[in-house]
Formats: C-alpha cells, structure tokens, sequence
C-alpha cells in the first residue's frame, strides 16, 4: 500500500537503507541498476559492497570512458564471507583451487564476479574493484592483452576516496618488489597468458603482477597529457594493433627505450597520484543503486553456486550443485535449464529433453526455448545424420519453441535457421522458410551451411536465384557443402537424374543433406559497447518508457497491485498499524530511529529522530497536518504539501487509489536495473503527477518518483521499496531509501503491529 509505506517518508527528509537482520549462514541478495550481489557475509558488508561497486561503476565510467555505464549482459557478484567458503568455488589450477582472492569470469549470458571478505586476504574492495574493471575491459576493449588487463586492474582497483576526491595512482606493495627484483624483459612480460606459470603461481605471479602495475602507471600518469596518450594506445590495442607498435605509435618510444624508461621510473620510486575532484559521497551511492534485498532460499542458492561453478568450467561440481537445487526446489526452473544445456553439451539427449521441457514450460532465456527445439530436431535424424521427416508433435513443439527464442532474441541465427530447416522439412510455411533462411545468413554470412538450406528452399520454390547461389557454393572451402551444391546444381540441370545424395524437390518425401543438421549453437553475442569517447549508454533507472505489444490496462494493474499487496480482504482486516526501525542519513549519521502511528481512515504521526535534524514530529488528524521541529510548531498551509500528506496518510491505499487522483495513466513499461517494471502515472487534484513502478513479476512498487519539500523548497525525490516481507497478510518493504538531489535517507522497519489501541489526541498538533 502507498500510504502504507510513504507516510513516514514525508517532509524534510532523505537515504539509503541497511538490510534487516539475517542468521549468519543464510545467503542474501541484493540487486542494483547494473548488479546481482549475493552473498553469505554479514548483511551489512554485502550492502557496502554493493554500494561500493555502483560507486566505483560511475567512477570508473567517468575516467576512462562514458561508453562503460552498462553492460550488454547482467553481472552476478559472489560474496563469500571467508576464504575457507570461497575455496571450493574458485578456478583449478593443475588441478587445485587457484591461488586467488576474488576473479572476474565473463559470459555471454552472465559476468561472474566472485570474491572473498576474509580479513586475511587482500582488502575485499580492492578485490572488487579490479574484478570489475576486467569486467569493462572484457566490453570495450576485446584484444586486450592479459599484463594490460591485469595492470589496470590493478592501477584503478586501488582507487581510493576521501574528502570529496578520488585518488588515482596510489603506490602499490608492489614497488618494493619491483625495485629488489630484476624486471621481466617486456617481450616476456607481453608474451604472458593465463596458462603461464607468472600468471598462476604465487611465487612468480607477483613479479607480473606488479610490474604489469608499474608499466600502466608509468604509461598513464609518468609525465604531463598521458592519458590522451592512452587511450590512443587502448584504441589501437582495441582494433587488434600489436602491443609494441600502438606503444611506439602512441607515446613515441621503441621497446628498449621504454624499458629504460621503466626501471628508471621504479628506482626513483616517486611515483605521481592523480586527484580527481567529485562530489559524490561514496555512501550516497547505495541510494543511487536502487537497492531490492531479499533472502535467498537453500535453492537458489545453490543454483547460483552452481552456475558459478558452470561459468568456470567446473561441470561436474555444477552440475550437483543443480540436481541440488532442484531436490530442495522442485518448481526452479532455472536450475532445470542449466542441467538441460549440460546434458547437451555431454550428448544426453534424452535427458536434455526430459530437463529442458520442464524449464521452456515458463518463460525462459532464448537459449534454452532454442536447445529444447534442437534436441526434438535430432529426433528427425537417420543414422546417416540426414532428416527425412518430422513428428507433427515435434514440429508444433519446434515451431513454438523457436519463435519464443526469436521473441527473445530476433537477431540469433541458429534459431533463424533451424525454423526454416523445420518449415523445409515439413514442406509447410515456405514464406516464412525463405524469410528466416534470409535472416540467418545475413545475420552469419560465414555459416555456408544456412547459403545451402536457403539455396534448397529457392530450389523448391522453382526460384532462379536457387542456380546462382549454389554456383557460389560450390566453390566453398568445405568439401561437405561442395559436394551437397554440385549435387544440388546437378539436379537442376538435369531434373530426371538420380542421385543418392539428391534432395528431389517432391513433397513428404525429401531427405535432407547431412550438411543440414542443425548445431547445437551456443549464444554468439557482441559484447562491444563501442563508438568513440563521446558516445553514451544509458543507465536503465526507468526513464525510458516502452509501450509497443500489449500492455496490462491501468484497472488490471491496479487489482493485481492490489492482490500483490495481500487483497483487499486482508487490507480490511486492519485499522490501525504502528511500525518502527532505524533511520541512517547517508554520509551524516547512523542508528537514527523512527515511528509511525496509523488510524484507519486517515490519521497519521511519524516521529524521526536523528542527528543532526533533532527530532522531527509529523502529524495529520484527518483535517489538518502540522509539522513540529526544535524551531517549534508549524501548522501545514500549503495546498500542495497538505494535499501530499493526506494521500500518504489514507490507511486503504491503494484500495481507494483511484479516489486520491484525478487521472491515473499506464503510459507502459520501463526497467530499474535489470527489472522490468510497469509504470503507473499518478495525477493528484493539487501537486506534480507522481510516477509508480511496479514489478512486472511481483506487481509490488520497486520505486515511486514524487515530490517532496525539503527545508523551504519542493524537490524531486526517488522513493525506492526492497526486502520486502508479509506481516498479518499484508506485504511490507523493511527496507526504504528517500533520494534528494543532495540528501538520502534509509529506513529499515524492525517491528510492525496492528489493530493496536491509539489514543486518537497523538494525531492533534501538540500544545505549543
């Protein structure tokens, strides 16, 4: 309910909030604009890490590159709460658990970034910020070589921030090393893979590391206008340059030449720091993130410790943690998906099948409704790898699986491709055969074997165009198609010959080439941000609105927000409701408290203490609202503000939505991070149109854009609502933050109790 959960976020107030109290051992989540983390830390660290790296996200995009602000897929982060935890879910090395703290593994579906909060290791947020920069590494610069991935890394993960500045270039451990060892020879420091012994083995990985460290500080900050220098070299590192000649062609200098440069620039040991001037309170950033907190169950956790362990190729291990998942949680379809991609790639059809039915029965990734096609498309092939028919069965459940894909993903080919190899196959549907042949092979020009099911179908089709592709074919590299289009290009030469290999154009009756089989094709996306420097990508904090396809009408959004809330009927059941938690005031203070007293119908008083605001009362008694601070009391004039705070205080809302606006509009939908949201437009008779995102999952607000009064002015305030909970029916957020232009305040419900007796004079303005 919006009353509900705004009356106590009224007036002079705003920030983000710490999670609800949590048994040590369960695993939590939180979801930002640009991040999943979970973890089985302590709650309040994993906030900070979360808060953290959303900081670090928009500075980082500041130095080096506006194109960075989003990643073309989600990143997961892993918090483990100690090394002993993080152990059985980091990389083998040689068979053992690599010597890491924490490590980024990229993904055409997910980043992972995984790490550990033992004190023993390195600083967690050091750890966290290197991770993340290989993260934008691996979308802007795709050849980067492994010493300049992990040189910046380590250069911008040790970025600190005080005082308002960020600090670049802080001096590393590493220069004591450097300046008592001899350095690597740059050809052998360039030459350095992630197999190599400097990369993985503790007694010599500190040597590459550090002066990998050393070589990007010097090149970024050894003299006057290097960064221009740089970001020419990442440029040309960028389109595929070799190392040594973007160096020469960016700075002006040969190998040898730098490496003087290098070892005279460690000796001295004076290495510059760059300051760079913000504003921003790292603090204030975990009101920025747009934080959602909620626990995680036994299986979800275990799905994702499965698909971490997936994700770095540790398939035997992910694959129990899954069957896991699925014991304690019969219905997670998620976990039925990764076992049914597993189960493909170790040739188990038959239980890819039996998995990956369970998991496109809900919607699902384009990959999974796509494998789930391609396993019912190998029940077509002969033991000669050739497709003579299709089950009617398995066609309708192909052609239903494959444009759910194409729903999800137009742009994949293999999906475009196999739906013309059913439509073929079947000899139904040949426009639409044609079309996606079309597609496919626009979409990967280099796949020659969607060129020949194109070429079959014009042949078909008694199309020309059939003749003059085949002839291009016949010409390809790869013998099997050669052979399939010289056979192809008999045929139409001299219809009445027969061949073994044919592929006769009568109906029900042709058996495909063995070229034709479709792949069992694993995602192929671009994950390049690109453009120049100027270019930008937009945050998803749900500015943009999309109202194509069919949309839910503002009535149906209404009952099923309502519904999500516990129904009217358990709304009803409630007269009066007192709540109480903390409230922190990010970068001022912490441990503040509030309360809030509700009476049903329209009655309110919230109570906020905290430094430096004092105490702060605020009160409505169903007639007038009135405000009382250390100044004194102030009864509430304005039409706007008293309009404002009579809303917030009706008990029934939403029940009685449609009463407190004038106009409420569904104008589509939008994302906050990486959810989807329907968004709600609220026009009250006096005041600014409010604006309501609600969850297209869960139908629960995310966030409420208004307008509030801080001190003397009325400015725009984002009202976030996450871990959300159910007391006596009803759902509650327990978590909140109000976000100012320059203040936020974070609220975090401890208690909620209803039909409790209130004496109705507290909702009075007190005597002065």
């Amino acid at each position: 309910m919006k009353a509900a959960i705004t009356v106590f976020l009224v007036l002079l107030l705003t920030i983000p909030a710490p999670t609800k109290a949590q048994s040590r051992d369960q695993w939590r989540s939180i979801r930002t604009n640009n991040l999943l983390v979970i973890g089985n830390a302590d709650p309040e660290k994993l906030r900070q890490v979360a808060a953290w790296l959303e900081f670090f996200h928009s500075a980082f995009a500041r130095l080096v590159s506006r194109n960075v602000l989003d990643s073309s897929v989600p990143t997961t982060v892993v918090v483990f709460r100690d090394d002993a935890a993080f152990t059985p879910f980091k990389p083998l090395y040689q068979g053992r658990p690599a010597n890491v703290a924490g490590y980024f593994q990229p993904g055409d579906d997910v980043n992972y970034i995984s790490m550990s909060l033992d004190p023993r290791e390195r600083d967690p947020y050091t750890v966290a910020f290197h991770e993340y920069v290989h993260l934008h590494l691996r979308d802007n610069v795709p050849n980067v070589p492994v010493w300049l991935n992990e040189g910046l890394a380590e250069f911008y993960g040790s970025l600190q921030f005080s005082n308002g500045e960020a600090l670049l270039g802080v001096p590393l451990a590493y220069l004591h090393l450097l300046r008592t060892q001899e350095l690597l020879p740059l050809t052998t420091l360039f030459s350095i893979d992630t197999s190599s012994p400097h990369y993985n083995e503790q007694d010599q990985s500190g040597i590459f590391y550090g002066e990998s460290w050393a070589l990007v500080h010097y090149l970024m900050l050894g003299s006057q206008g290097r960064q221009d220098q740089f970001k020419r070299f990442l440029q040309l590192v960028a389109r595929g340059d070799d190392v040594a000649k973007a160096l020469e062609s960016s700075f002006g200098m040969t190998l040898d030449v730098l490496e003087k440069e290098l070892r005279a620039y460690v000796r001295r040991g004076e290495l510059p720091m760059l300051r760079i001037a913000s504003s921003d309170d790292p603090e204030a950033y975990a009101s920025y993130t747009a934080m959602q907190r909620q626990s995680l169950s036994d299986g979800e956790a275990n799905f994702y410790l499965g698909d971490l362990l997936l994700h770095i190729g540790r398939e035997e291990d992910a694959e129990r943690y899954f069957k896991q998942a699925i014991a304690l949680e019969p219905n997670l379809t998620r976990a039925y998906a990764a076992l049914g991609q597993i189960s493909v790639r170790q040739n188990k059809y038959a239980e890819a099948k039996k998995y990956l039915e369970h998991a496109a029965a809900t919607p699902q990734n384009y990959m999974v409704h796509y494998q789930y096609a391609w396993v019912l498309s190998r029940e077509g092939l002969s033991p000669e790898g050739r497709i003579r028919e299709y089950s009617p069965a398995n066609t309708a459940v192909m052609r239903d699986q494959l444009q759910r894909a194409l729903k999800l993903n137009p742009s994949f080919a293999p999906a475009c491709y196999l739906l013309a190899l059913v439509d073929f196959v079947t000899d139904d549907h040949l426009d639409e055969a044609q079309d996606m042949a079309q597609k496919a092979r626009s979409l990967r020009p280099d796949k020659a074997m969607y060129g020949l099911l194109l070429a079959q179908i014009y042949s078909r089709r008694a199309n020309p165009a059939a003749r003059t592709l085949l002839e291009q074919l016949a010409r390809d590299s790869d013998a099997k198609i050669r052979n399939e289009a010289q056979n192809l290009l008999e045929n139409l030469n001299n219809p009445n010959a027969s061949s073994t290999r044919s592929n006769a154009p009568s109906r029900n009756t042709s058996e495909t080439s063995t070229a034709l089989a479709a792949e069992p094709a694993q995602p192929s996306v671009t994950r390049m941000l690109g453009g120049d420097s100027a270019g930008t990508t937009a945050i998803r904090d749900g500015q943009t609105i999309e109202n194509s396809g069919s949309l839910p009408s503002v009535d149906e959004l209404i009952s099923r927000y309502i519904e999500a809330m516990g129904g009217a009927k358990a709304i009803r059941a409630v007269s009066s409701r007192v709540t109480k938690g903390t409230l922190d005031i990010a970068g001022v203070s912490r441990g503040g408290i509030f309360e809030s007293y509700q009476q049903a119908p329209n009655k309110s008083l919230s109570i906020f203490e905290a430094h430096p605001i004092g105490t702060i009362k605020v009160g409505y008694n169903g007639r007038t609202g009135w405000i009382k601070t250390n100044a004194g009391l102030s009864p509430l004039k304005n039409a706007a503000d008293l309009s404002s705070l009579q809303r917030d205080s009706d008990f029934y809302d939403p029940l009685t939505l449609k009463e407190n606006y004038v106009k409420i509009t569904a104008p589509g939908m939008s994302q906050i991070g990486y959810r989807d949201v329907y968004v709600l437009d609220l026009k009250p008779a006096v005041g600014a149109v409010q604006r309501l995102y609600l969850d297209t999952k869960t139908y629960l607000p995310v966030r409420l854009n208004t307008v509030r009064r801080n001190g003397n002015a009325l400015e725009p305030v984002e009202i976030y609502f996450d871990d959300w909970h159910a007391v006596d029916g009803i759902q509650f957020p327990f978590s909140m933050s109000q976000r100012f232009p320059k203040v936020t305040l974070s609220f975090t419900i401890k208690e909620i109790r209803h039909n409790v007796a209130l004496d109705a004079g507290m909702f009075e303005p007190p005597v002065r």
